[in-house]
């Protein structure tokens, strides 16, 4: 178990005091509306990060957005797709994107906080070309800690696609703190782990610990549910150090399991896979059931084999996101910008799953789940995250 606290936290999500400095209007239009709109000839291309596009998870989500975006109009909109491998570089990514680039993509989507630096060079060395970068701000990485120019300011040229997990994370770590009293109320624990500790990630484990330090605030329950894994106002926790080690994955959660924790919330792209299976085994041979709470996609959707283990799933809006910027390229209205994803415009989701897990739930806590919804949406409940 890796348990450290590093600081290259803050450029990637922009937090609700930053969201009014830059928005774009990107449009995010319901699965199944009709649009009039008519579409030019466009290729969008898109690079994956290290879990590739069958990660059941972050990168799937955004292929899945490309995917979507083609069959609007198949006779104008083509795609292409390179997945980066589980070794990839610095390096791979500025190859990869400059590969795009020499074939004259419309847009060229980035998928991942690794690829900020490759992307605003690109963007930066072919200012008439268009990109978008998921999970990354429009906003300069900086080299080296020094913010000059080139590396300064916003791109005209760059669409940041970001998403305030926290909030759709908050009611996640209610409810799993909710499950945890339930059916262990003498040491009711939960726990959660990282990939690596970049905002994308530490903002969704800020709003699961935020949330069950909420339910012991309302609740009051006889003994406090603790977090293992997180700590929001220390910003310190266990991170694997990878997306792609589902071994490693598994350790920890058997860790987290060994020591009480009734639900694992996994912010690891296809580590989770291996959180799934460490908790089918732990199940089959303890009395006390553990579930798992999905990232960034539905899991029953995504991973249907392990649907009875989804408590929930907390997601975000990459799907919509990036078919919204593909269409408003292929409509001739790309626009640079950030497009910030929240519970309130439907870019951070948060999805109660159907299985055995999922059905445990009470009514009670649904109850509270919906309103809890609605006060984050209305501002009523806040988020803090960072360790603000």
């Amino acid at each position: 178990m890796n348990s450290i606290g590093r600081g290259r936290l803050g450029r990637v999500a922009l937090a609700a005091s930053t969201a009014c400095l830059l928005f774009t209007g990107l449009t995010i239009v319901a699965a199944g509306s009709a649009g009039a709109a008519t579409y030019k000839k466009t290729l969008a291309c898109e690079v994956t990060d290290t879990g590739g596009i069958n990660d059941r998870s972050f990168n799937a989500s955004a292929y899945l957005g490309l995917e979507q975006a083609k069959k609007v109009d198949p006779s104008e909109i083509k795609t292409e797709v390179q997945s980066t491998p589980s070794n990839g570089t610095e390096s791979t990514y500025e190859t990869e994107i400059s590969s795009f680039v020499s074939q004259h993509c419309s847009i060229i989507i980035t998928v991942g906080f690794l690829m900020s630096d490759a992307t605003w060079n690109a963007a930066h060395q072919n200012p008439a070309d268009h990109f978008a970068q998921v999970d990354n701000s429009n906003s300069s990485p900086g080299k080296d800690g020094v913010a000059l120019p080139p590396y300064k300011g916003t791109a005209k040229n760059i669409l940041g696609l970001t998403y305030e997990t926290q909030q759709d994370a908050f009611l996640g770590g209610y409810e799993a703190a909710a499950y945890a009293v339930a059916h262990n109320p003498t040491a009711p624990k939960v726990g959660t782990y990282g990939g690596e500790q970049f905002s994308s990630v530490t903002y969704y484990m800020d709003g699961y610990y935020d949330g069950v330090q909420y339910y012991n605030t309302k609740m009051k329950p006889k003994v406090p549910v603790a977090v293992l894994g997180w700590n929001e106002k220390t910003q310190k926790g266990t991170f694997i150090g990878s997306f792609t080690d589902q071994t490693t994955a598994a350790s920890d959660t058997t860790a987290q399991l060994s020591q009480g924790a009734t639900t694992i919330f996994p912010v690891a792209g296809s580590d989770g896979l291996g959180t799934t299976a460490a908790v089918k085994t732990w199940n089959a041979s303890h009395s006390l059931k553990a579930n798992v709470e999905w990232v960034d996609t539905d899991g029953c959707v995504n991973d249907p084999a392990d649907c009875n283990l989804f408590l929930s799933s907390v997601t975000k809006g990459v799907t919509a996101s990036v078919k919204a910027a593909v269409l408003e390229q292929a409509e001739g209205k790309f626009t640079g910008g950030d497009y910030i994803g929240t519970l309130k415009n439907g870019g951070a989701a948060f999805i109660e799953d159907h299985g055995t897990a999922g059905k445990a739930n009470s009514a009670a806590t649904l109850a509270a789940i919906a309103t809890l919804s609605t006060d984050i949406e209305n501002g009523t409940i806040t988020i803090p995250v960072g360790g603000k």
